[in-house]
């Protein structure tokens, strides 16, 4: 059985791109740039997401034995990589990748690496070699017939009894101002063909895969100031990864929502806003793991 993400055509066929001020890009089919501001982002994002999930980096019940090598796909700036040296024995290799190298970081310990390749397309010879696959936030990048083939590449390179461990946010609310905000994201992700509610099919596509033993953890991420510090830098990220979407949001024309550049920036300071000022906004975020079992 093969699953079916509902992803409706943009009704903006001919948009007029309105102007301003534009970051770097790896593609145009990627709605979130590649530059030293992001670098940071995705730092504090690891900060969030690791204080979320009780300072685990690792939920899956992997357990490394000597000649293991984890991989990562999408690794960005390997912050994950580099963090989860304290979970993973030294004598465990380490590779991650990515599309664009223009994040790895600038050192990294003599057991790891890094290549630029696509997730949908790894090489060959890697079949079987990894005992452990993270993959995290990649929401951003696939569109739905590049999802089934990343997990169907990701359960390929895996070794038998080795785990996967896929990271994806989920819904976030808080009032008025924040739904119309995610219907323009809705909007650009619908006009990119990505799949922004990606977390609902994962388990499905997983077991489609071939994978077994699927778990999922969920947790609420408070937004803005109410919930302390916590809050405070789960607001940041956030709002900075939607401030990220302004360049192709805006070579779209704004999508029906907004028409300028200040419109857009006035847009995300009044959901910041609305973000400090409501107790109980959150964005869900889940960590699923499942494992490639032996064939009967």
């Amino acid at each position: 059985m093969t699953i079916t993400l509902s992803i409706p055509q943009s009704r903006f066929a001919h948009p007029l791109p309105i102007e301003h001020v534009q970051r770097v890009y790896a593609s145009e089919k990627y709605v979130l740039p590649s530059d030293e501001e992001e670098r940071k982002r995705l730092h504090l994002q690891h900060r969030v997401l690791k204080r979320a999930f009780e300072n685990r980096l690792i939920l899956a019940p992997v357990e490394f034995q000597n000649g293991d090598t984890v991989l990562e796909c999408g690794t960005g700036s390997g912050i994950w990589l580099l963090e989860a040296e304290e979970e993973i024995p030294a004598h465990v290799e380490m590779h991650g990748f990515d599309i664009e190298s223009r994040l790895f970081p600038r050192a990294h310990p003599l057991n790891t690496s890094f290549s630029k390749l696509s997730v949908t397309s790894l090489p060959f010879e890697w079949d079987g070699a990894f005992s452990f696959v993270h993959q995290r936030l990649l929401v951003a990048a696939l569109q739905k017939p590049d999802w089934e083939r990343a997990i169907s590449e990701m359960y390929r390179v895996l070794a038998i009894d080795g785990w996967v461990q896929l990271g994806e946010v989920g819904p976030w609310k808080a009032g008025t101002v924040t739904e119309k905000h995610q219907n323009l994201v809705q909007a650009l992700f619908d006009a990119k063909g990505l799949v922004l509610d990606c977390a609902a099919y994962i388990p499905t596509m997983l077991a489609q895969a071939g994978f077994a033993n699927i778990r999922v953890e969920e947790r609420s991420i408070p937004l803005g100031k109410w919930a302390g510090d916590h809050g405070a830098d789960g607001a940041t990220n956030f709002i900075g990864v939607f401030r990220a979407m302004k360049t192709p949001i805006l070579k779209a024309g704004g999508l029906g929502i907004v028409r300028s550049e200040q419109e857009f920036d006035r847009l995300l300071d009044q959901v910041e806003l609305e973000w400090d000022q409501t107790p109980g906004a959150d964005i869900k975020f889940y960590i699923f793991s499942a494992q490639k079992v032996k064939s009967s």
